[in-house]
């Protein structure tokens, strides 16, 4: 048996257990992301499905014998026989993941490749970027009815969408030897990456602007999340419509509004059950949004109908409630 054969032979007995890793790295550090991006929900912060994927055997054939790698021992030395990769839209979402990484205590994290800092060491050159951490199995696990030894790796990639691009555009062109990259070639792609390295900047300048504008609804939101489960005794839905809501009529109501609408609910008290009897069946009645509605229509009948983001039909009905006509 030659060393190819007596490589795969191994591999084919302890892939299982590389699998079961890898899935085992997936659920403990969703968790823990989970936690560092709340209140957004994971499937909106990660920006593509993530899943632990196994080296082909070819691959990892090619890699260990035919690529001049120079490993003395390829099967322990080739940490990305199973490997994860979580993209999300920022610079500053891949800080949150890296922290993630680092605070889960069932493994032990190397950073095999900071971008960050290969901007630091090489201030004039733009190449590929990725953060890349080989995780390994602090001790003897079980998981999914296979046992995953200690010292087991897995490797981690995390990237931004731009970043993910990029590599998925040229990265088996220029830094793999499947093709001869000419001169043209890398300088074009330089010229991408940097051009993706400014957006990328111009990205996180207008999210910070974004999360500036946002903070006043954001605050009025939770405001009203509070109002809607002690007055109406339920739990707010949330999602477009309270958006819509909230920042359509924000604008009419002052910095005194919250003291406003408290007074406001103690002589309108009929409205709860209009909102509880209504909201089993129509959903703008379970978002907090619609106490705001109520106060603007009860206080501002004229501006509350102007442009807003709910239909006739449904305003009326809240105007007829208050004992007035939308017409």
């Amino acid at each position: 048996m030659n060393r190819e054969q007596e490589f795969l032979e191994r591999w084919r007995r302890e892939s299982p257990a590389y699998s079961a890793w890898g899935k085992y790295v997936v659920e403990k550090l969703s968790g823990a992301i989970s936690e560092f991006a709340s209140p957004v929900a994971l499937e909106v912060f990660l920006k593509i499905p993530v899943k632990a994927r196994l080296k082909a055997e070819d691959s990892l054939l090619q890699k260990a014998f035919h690529r001049g790698k120079g490993y003395e021992n390829p099967y322990e030395e080739i940490e990305d026989k199973v490997g994860i990769r979580y993209v999300v839209l920022l610079g500053s979402e891949v800080k949150k993941i890296d922290d993630a990484i680092l605070g889960v205590s069932d493994w032990i994290a190397e950073k095999a490749r900071d971008y960050v800092q290969e901007q630091m060491l090489r201030p004039y050159e733009f190449d590929y970027q990725s953060l890349h951490y080989i995780v390994r199995s602090r001790n003897l696990l079980n998981f999914d009815s296979v046992e995953i030894p200690a010292d087991t790796p897995c490797e981690i990639q995390v990237r931004t969408l731009l970043q993910h691009a990029y590599s998925e555009l040229t990265h088996d062109t220029i830094y793999k030897p499947n093709v001869q990259a000419t001169p043209s070639l890398k300088r074009s792609a330089a010229k991408s990456m940097a051009l993706i390295e400014a957006t990328g900047d111009y990205f996180a300048k207008v999210h910070e602007e974004i999360q500036a504008a946002l903070v006043n609804s954001e605050q009025m939101s939770m405001f009203l999340d509070r109002q809607y489960r002690s007055w109406i005794g339920l739990e707010a839905s949330h999602g477009p419509l309270q958006s819509l809501i909230v920042d359509h009529y924000a604008r009419l109501v002052g910095q005194e509004f919250e003291a406003s609408i408290e007074d406001w609910w103690s002589s309108k008290q009929f409205v709860r059950e209009r909102i509880v009897g209504r909201s089993k069946d129509q959903v703008i009645y379970r978002v907090s949004g619609i106490l705001l509605v109520y106060y603007c229509v009860s206080t501002f009948p004229n501006a509350a109908k102007e442009n807003s983001p709910l239909s006739d039909d449904e305003l009326g009905l809240i105007y007829s409630d208050l004992g007035r006509s939308l017409n």
